[in-house]
């Protein structure tokens, strides 16, 4: 009897794929449209980002030369350093658009007459790229120590002003009979117009004849708000909006609408009435 022969797996020389042994099928190349696309939005991420890095970098150069400018326009007694922020969306369009949304300044190292100032900061709102136009809004906020409000501002026959928690304390006289006596007082302080008004909350005698009764005459004199003006130290427009005494220091608060940004416009002061 003849064996049949047995036949094993066949061994060819191709894969089932067709291709040949121990090879791995090729990639399909990218088509040319694909090609496009995709170099097109390489361009478009790198202009984003070209774009982005140059708002950066004009926003910052635009925030140093205002601070040059504020520093070489300051007062010949004012001294200090001033930090600008341009805020806002794209520098780019806000430039083009011929206005900015926001500018901040501050400024924590001012001193004026050798006299520091605690912080202050000015925000201004809507700020035209051209100085001869006004700026929409801007509010200010201004702390001052009690040397620097002694500086400049005195209370009508006080020689100084003492600032405590929510209140303003300065001294005064007055003569009965032809004698003088000296007091005490305490006030609030509220803007009023071009003024800061004190308005007397209390007094006490601090110098004077204890035999004469003068307690009538020393409420008749501290019953009557003193007004002292401001107007004389701040630009035309600029009106104080809050006194915040605090024990040796004030912070004061204050908004102006139409305000012109240019030296000229800066150094015109409001005038008491």
């Amino acid at each position: 009897m003849s064996e049949t022969p047995v036949s094993g797996p066949s061994v060819s020389g191709s894969s089932a794929s067709g291709a040949p042994a121990g090879t791995s099928r090729a990639r399909p190349s990218l088509g040319r449209r694909t090609k496009v696309i995709i170099g097109v939005a390489a361009a478009v991420v790198l202009l984003v980002i070209a774009v982005v890095v140059a708002d950066v970098a004009l926003r910052s150069y635009a925030e140093g030369k205002v601070r040059d400018t504020i520093l070489q326009n300051l007062p010949g007694d004012v001294t200090g350093d001033v930090s600008v922020t341009i805020g806002g969306t794209s520098f780019l369009q806000q430039y083009l658009a011929g206005r900015f949304d926001d500018v901040t300044l501050s400024s924590t190292n001012l001193s004026v007459g050798g006299v520091p100032v605690a912080a202050a900061t000015v925000e201004a709102h809507g700020v035209p790229t051209d100085q001869t136009k006004p700026v929409s809004r801007a509010s200010a906020s201004l702390t001052l120590s009690q040397d620097a409000v002694n500086s400049f501002l005195t209370v009508p026959g006080s020689d100084q002003i003492v600032l405590g928690d929510g209140t303003v304390g300065y001294a005064g006289s007055f003569e009965v009979l032809g004698l003088t006596f000296g007091y005490d007082a305490t006030a609030t302080a509220a803007p009023s117009g071009p003024d800061v008004l004190l308005t007397p909350t209390g007094a006490t005698l601090s110098a004077g004849s204890a035999s004469i009764d003068v307690g009538g005459a020393l409420k008749s004199i501290v019953s009557k708000p003193v007004p002292i003006c401001v107007a004389k130290y701040l630009p035309e427009r600029v009106q104080l909006t809050s006194i915040t005494p605090a024990s040796g220091a004030v912070t004061v608060t204050a908004e102006a609408t139409g305000l012109l940004l240019s030296a000229d416009a800066l150094r015109t002061t409001g005038a008491c009435a």
